[in-house]
């Protein structure tokens, strides 16, 4: 058995060793043949046979951020003029950067205005410098922290490589913009001056430059940029040449012109002086103002000894010879005005008191009925019991208390989700509102005793009305409901439990439900004319004239602001003056730009960093723009009680 079990092993032991010795043979024959034909073929051929058979595909590298400059994030800030560049791994595709893809945003989400300069595999943002004494009004404010946001992969409009590749992520890094002390070694102020070496001096003007009597700015033009702090009225001496012993003129205003985006690559910005005179201008020693009138011959000269112009380094202006104007008739076109009749002006956080729409002006919406505020913003976060002489949170942990009957809040918000109920005493509750109102929650008059409704169509002053119901809510902006207002117990066929007045609007086209059978609405008397009152749908309230009152209750002041309507300027324009008539100390103005809607080109571009920051700006001052480009105003005074009202009306003039 063992014999016979071990013979087949061995066969097949022999077999293999066989056929392993075959395979080896005819490996050996074709290696020498192959190596044959090898040795008969050219020897470029060799070379493409070889690298065919070693070399494998590998994926391109990612295309990346290489660094910036200067280096973001680091301690040293960047002045307030610097440019920042930006350093890619591979070749740019130079469409693939737009003001979407390559964005600065300050800590708003404000896109920061400021040129693109797309190079081979580099981006370089420019950001507009300042040029008002105060080095607030440039691209970066001073001490202000900022954003570089460069779309990556995933984004379709991500910055590309001129192969094809998405830049691999999305590049967001902080950097801070120097403050107006961190002035470096050499200069006076945190301004860095352009790298060349030319004098600084007036440039030469070729010819007898023209100016309009209705409106005389005379404009220089320098050879390195001003320092903005040096540019005052006494750095100018200007003399109207009409009969000797000529008159010299103090000039109205004088500043740096704005740098513009579209500037071409060689321009200099913050070289050129805007000298405004205004169509009187005043006589230097105090006996008046002489009108301009065509013919007249203007001369400016730059002033010599501490009122000296200077640049960024400190360095004085050289002497120039004086520059001649002449007056010619002129006159200006407005690209913009405000109000129009069809303008709606709210507070600008919707809740702080506004402006409003009145007689063709613009004027702080603010009525003596509304009380003072002293108890600042009610807005609670949880349900709330008002009762008057009781003390409650507000919202914001600050316990406050009523006066009596009267709950004199700066503005009301009523979140959703949350309950504010009202239970008067025996003499009533008023809720008075200086700004806004808005209900998004629900308001409920609880446990009142409705009184009964007396039907009067001519107008009473609106505290009169809030004396026919138990509870009364008053405000001098609009009145916004959209959640739920009730009444517990409902009042009868013939009584009321409530009240709601507004000097401005009572907006109810989003109210849950209905409104508390008789509520009163009380609409300001004046207010009747210009436009819808009411809003929506009023059931079986009754809408009432009340007379309200212009102003503050006496010893009140208050903060007001608003911002006014989108509008579009001419497409042969790039700048416009600010005109704002009936304007005094009180009120400031801030300009915001947007570009055109890219699907809807009659509206503005809303969108996250589409639209440019607010710029203080002055009546008689310059807005530069692109054309097609929208503009808005905004509006901030600060009003106190007994001061004369505030009436104004806003135009942007072509020039």
């Amino acid at each position: 058995m063992r014999a016979t079990a071990r013979a087949p092993s061995l066969a097949i032991g022999r077999v293999r060793w066989h056929a392993s010795s075959q395979a080896t043979a005819a490996i050996a024959v074709g290696s020498a043949l192959l190596m044959n034909l090898l040795r008969r073929m050219p020897t470029c051929l060799l070379a493409v046979v070889a690298a065919a058979c070693g070399s494998r595909s590998e994926p391109p590298p990612q295309f990346e951020l290489a660094r910036t400059s200067p280096e973001l994030g680091a301690a040293a800030p960047l002045l307030l003029n610097d440019a920042l560049t930006a350093y890619f791994t591979a070749p740019l595709l130079p469409v693939s950067v737009t003001a979407d893809s390559f964005t600065v945003v300050d800590d708003r989400g404000h896109r920061v205005p400021g040129a693109l300069r797309v190079g081979v595999d580099w981006v370089s943002f420019q950001p507009l410098p300042p040029v008002a004494p105060a080095l607030d009004d440039g691209s970066f404010l001073p001490g202000a922290v900022y954003e570089l946001r460069i779309a990556g992969s995933p984004r379709p409009d991500a910055v590309r490589a001129l192969d094809g590749r998405r830049l691999a992520a999305p590049v967001v890094k902080s950097f801070r913009a120097a403050a107006r002390d961190e002035t470096p070694p050499g200069l006076l102020a945190p301004l860095r001056p352009p790298a060349n070496d030319l004098p600084f001096l007036l440039r030469p003007v070729d010819g007898i430059p023209q100016t309009p009597a209705d409106a005389p700015r005379l404009t220089l033009a320098f050879t390195q940029p001003l320092l903005p702090a040096s540019v005052v009225l006494g750095a100018f001496e200007v003399t109207l040449l009409d009969q000797p012993p000529f008159t010299t003129l103090v000039p109205r205003s004088v500043r740096i012109v704005p740098p513009r985006l579209s500037a071409s690559a060689g321009e200099i910005p913050g070289t050129v002086v805007e000298i405004d005179l205004g169509a009187e201008p005043r006589r230097a020693d105090g006996s008046g103002t002489r009108p301009l009138k065509p013919g007249d011959r203007l001369c400016v000269q730059l002033a010599r000894g501490a009122a000296r112009l200077r640049d960024y380094r400190g360095g004085e202006a050289l002497a120039s010879p004086p520059v001649l104007w002449s007056v010619v008739a002129g006159a200006e076109l407005a690209c913009a005005e405000w109000p129009q009749a069809d303008d709606q002006v709210d507070g600008a956080d919707g809740l702080s008191p506004g402006f409003e729409v009145r007689a063709g002006s613009l004027q702080p919406c603010l009525r003596r009925e509304c009380g003072d505020g002293r108890l600042g913003v009610l807005r609670p976060v949880r349900d709330l019991v008002l009762r008057p002489g009781e003390p409650f949170d507000r919202g914001d942990g600050v316990l406050v208390v009523s006066d009596g009957a009267r709950f004199a809040f700066h503005s009301i918000e009523v979140p959703a989700g949350v309950t504010v109920a009202i239970e008067p005493g025996p003499a009533g509750a008023v809720l008075q509102a200086v700004g806004s109102a808005r209900i998004a929650g629900r308001l409920v008059v609880r446990g009142a005793s409705p009184r009964t409704l007396v039907r009067r169509f001519h107008a009473q002053p609106v505290l009169e009305l809030a004396e026919q119901a138990p509870v009364a809510l008053v405000a001098a902006g609009p009145m916004v409901i959209t959640g739920y207002v009730a009444a517990e117990p409902p009042p009868g066929s013939d009584a009321t439990s409530l009240m709601l007045a507004s000097a401005s609007r009572i907006d109810l086209r989003e109210l849950r439900g209905e409104l508390p059978f008789h509520t009163i609405l009380a609409v300001d008397e004046a207010m009747a004319g210009e436009r819808p009152a009411v809003l929506g749908v009023r059931g079986q309230s009754v809408v009432v004239p009340a007379v309200f009152s212009y102003g503050l209750p006496p010893g009140a002041s208050c903060s007001v602001e608003a911002v006014l309507s989108w509008r579009e300027m001419p497409a042969d324009r790039s700048a416009a003056l600010l005109q704002m008539l009936g304007a005094d100390g009180r009120l400031a103005a801030f300009w915001q730009l947007a570009p055109a809607d890219p699907l809807r080109q009659a509206q503005p571009d809303l969108t996250i960093g589409r639209v440019g920051r607010q710029q203080a700006i002055r009546s008689g001052e310059v807005v530069a723009f692109q054309p097609g480009d929208f503009v808005r105003i905004a509006l901030r005074a600060q009003i106190a009680a007994g001061e004369p009202a505030l009436a104004v009306q806003i135009r942007l003039v072509g020039r």
